[in-house]
C-alpha cells in the first residue's frame, strides 16, 4: 500500500508515513505523531502543510492536523495531480482500488 501511494500519488516516503500516522491516530496530537515518527516539529509541520496542499489532510488548529477520509484524500490528491499535469480528471481504477485499500487499513485499526 505504501509503495502504491508513493508511485500512484507521487508522494514522498515521509508524506505517506505522516498521512498513515494521522489515520491511525485520529485523536493523537501532532506532538505524539512527531514522537512516533521521530520527526522534529519543523519537519512535521512542513510535511503536514505539503499534505494539506495536496488535499489529504486539514489543519484543525495551529499545527494540529487530521487526515481526511481515505477515499476523499486519495481522490483529492489524484485530482490535484491531474490539474497540475494538465490531464483530464476521470475515473481511475488503480486510484479507486488504492482508496479502498487505505480505507480498509483505517477500518482495521479503529
Amino acid at each position: 500500500m505504501k509503495l502504491l501511494m508513493r508511485r500512484e500519488l507521487a508522494m514522498e516516503e515521509l508524506e505517506v508515513e505522516v498521512f498513515l500516522a494521522l489515520l491511525r491516530g485520529q485523536n493523537a496530537t501532532s506532538s505524539e505523531i512527531m514522537e512516533q515518527l521521530n520527526l522534529t516539529k519543523e519537519e512535521f509541520i512542513k510535511i503536514a502543510k505539503d499534505l494539506e496542499s495536496k488535499g489529504m489532510i486539514i489543519e484543525l488548529n495551529m499545527n494540529e492536523f487530521r487526515a481526511l477520509h481515505p477515499r476523499f484524500a486519495i481522490v483529492n490528491r489524484y485530482r490535484k495531480m491531474c490539474v497540475s499535469n494538465k490531464i483530464e480528471f476521470k475515473k481511475n481504477p488503480k486510484i479507486d482500488r488504492l482508496a479502498v485499500q487505505v480505507e480498509k487499513y483505517q477500518e482495521s485499526i479503529e
